[in-house]
């Protein structure tokens, strides 16, 4: 139980910082403006302290003490309690963890400080602090960060995001996968960092290994002594759900383990069974193959493990031999496969010839056909004929009824989504004829919401090409002209920008089952249009397209994607 006092003012050079507070950053910036409100107004929230033998020991309001300082302060009001360390620390833990600006890693070194305390666990955290335990548990990995990566993510490199994905994997996996955080295209000087969806997608394709089909004995120790048991290892997304709840199945995270089991699984194999026939499922060069191993599609597999069972079963053959492969797809996977080339059961050429060509048998000599049996024979073919010949003209005409109807249907599908192109744009348009000089609440929810689902690579694109469409010589990027443009808009025109900028990636036709934000915008923003009277066409002189080099360059970014 902690004493406490009301708050009283104590001399700024009595006070000094802790050595445990988890915060470690404090921005310039946001420092200097609240240096500047002190001045103004005072520091309204009192700090906490502690008494010990240097003075006063800041518990809960460091930046506001700097702050103070830069305002040139002579005293702070300030809170005393008397509390031990651990109390100090779980101050210090809970009152940065409250406040959104609390870098990530400096709040899981916070929590690594009290666990090492006698009596905290991760549920006591969870107690404490107020967090979830995969929030917890999330933060306490940081804590496994190579330095390198752990330095690029507090000065805000890469997001939490993307540190908590490379956290979860092995330190010497996560150089490798950091590098796949940043692409550097062609008009980019510099690389510019992915969504962390791009480097969760590659991490499920070349770090995970799914347990479930792995072709070792998951229980077995000795394939890997030094590592154990795969249902016993923490080093797989099973082994703690809670922070690997966006991974599916079982998966291993680490992969040279996960080999070195394999091969331990084909060496028991190979020793156990001497004539099994060893598969290489793809190229390595011949010093790395295994002796006597062949190639993939030396022999042909007839495993039929898989077989559909409604399918007539595979007939055995002298030339079966049980396999297993040793190298690429499939690794470790026990088969069996037929050694002979030409084996009349399981080659299909074999087999075709031998029918064509089966040992002769005699048949017996026919009986003697009179002139009435030859005539009849005779009649009967010539009408088979006839039959099977219309059958074909029937076919025919068929098939071009069919092809006739699938090219009407076509272009009625192409007109109809042209006028749904057509209406779309012309929604955009009145949404944007319409726009408002200040957004209401519920429209500003939909500019976000609009926003948040734009394509990341090519949202500006579009209304960039609009506004260059004028100037056949534009040079400058997307990016590069909108800010211009944002900077030459005038005040009361920023709306109608923002409400361009969000809803241009949103004309198009949305896909099935995708929202359309157009008809969201629509019911918001657009007011009924009163029709008017179409003017008599002119005859228009045709003029020459000329396309900007930004349309040029988005046209470029589709096929290096295609």
């Amino acid at each position: 139980m902690q004493n406490s006092s009301e708050f009283q003012y104590i001399a700024v050079d009595t006070i000094h910082e802790s050595a445990t507070n988890p915060r470690r950053t404090f921005d310039e910036c946001k420092l200097g403006e609240l240096a500047e409100s002190i001045r103004t107004n005072g520091l309204i929230q009192p700090i906490t302290v502690r008494p010990n033998s240097q003075g006063f020991e800041i518990v809960a309001g460091a930046r506001r003490f700097r702050a103070a300082q830069l305002a040139e302060l002579f005293s702070l009001p300030a809170r005393i309690v008397d509390i031990n360390d651990a109390q100090a620390l779980e101050w210090q833990l809970v009152e940065n963890s409250q406040r959104v600006d609390v870098h990530p890693y400096e709040e899981a070194q916070g929590f690594q400080r009290l666990l090492d305390m006698p009596g905290y666990d991760v549920a006591t955290l969870v107690e404490k602090s107020g967090k979830s335990a995969a929030h917890v548990y999330a933060r306490l990995s940081l804590l496994q960060l190579v330095p390198s990566i752990a330095e690029a993510f507090s000065a805000e490199r890469i997001t939490a995001s993307h540190a908590n994905l490379l956290a979860r994997l092995p330190q010497e996996s996560q150089a490798t996968a950091y590098e796949q955080c940043w692409r550097k295209d062609w008009q980019d000087k510099e690389p510019h960092l992915l969504p962390a969806k791009h480097l969760s997608a590659w991490i499920q394709t070349n770090l995970y290994l799914s347990l479930a089909e792995a072709p070792f004995d998951k229980d077995d120790p000795t394939l890997n002594p030094p590592a154990g048991a795969c249902v016993t290892c923490p080093r797989r997304s099973g082994f703690n759900t809670s922070l690997f709840a966006d991974v599916q199945g079982d998966q291993c995270l680490d992969a040279p383990c996960f080999h070195t089991k394999v091969n331990a699984h084909i060496d028991r194999e190979v020793a156990a069974r001497p004539g099994l026939v060893q598969i290489e499922n793809g190229y390595r060069a011949p010093k790395e193959q295994r002796p006597g191993a062949v190639r993939s599609g030396t022999y042909r597999e007839i495993d039929t493990a898989n077989q559909n069972p409604d399918a007539e079963p595979i007939a055995p053959c002298e030339a079966a031999k049980p396999a297993i492969i040793v190298y690429g797809k499939r690794v470790g996977t026990n088969l069996t496969v037929c050694t002979d080339n030409n084996c009349p059961i399981h080659d299909p050429r074999a087999a075709a010839k031998a029918a064509e060509h089966p040992a002769p048998v005699m048949p017996p000599a026919p009986p003697a056909e009179t002139e009435e049996e030859a005539e009849a024979r005779k009649q009967q073919h010539e009408e088979q004929r006839k039959a099977h010949e219309a059958e074909q003209e029937r076919r025919a005409e068929e098939f071009k009824q069919q092809q006739e109807r699938q090219e009407q249907e076509y272009e009625a599908a192409q007109t109809k989504r042209d006028e749904q192109r057509k209406a779309r744009q012309a929604t955009f348009d009145r949404i944007i004829a319409s726009a408002p000089a200040s957004f209401t609440a519920n429209q500003l929810r939909v500019v976000l919401r609009a926003i948040v689902n734009l394509d990341p690579y090519t949202f500006a694109d579009d209304l960039a090409e609009d506004i260059a469409a004028e100037n056949e010589n534009e040079q400058r990027s997307a990016e590069e002209l909108l800010l211009a443009t944002i900077d030459a808009t005038a005040d009361e025109k920023l709306t109608v920008f923002a409400l361009r900028l969000a809803l241009s990636g949103h004309v198009g036709i949305p896909r099935e089952n995708e929202f359309d934000f157009l008809t969201e915008a629509e019911a918001a923003f657009a007011a009924p249009q009163p029709k008017k009277k179409a003017p008599p066409a002119k005859e228009k002189k045709p003029t020459l397209v000329k396309t900007s080099p930004i349309k040029k360059a988005k046209v470029a970014k589709k096929q290096i994607a295609a």
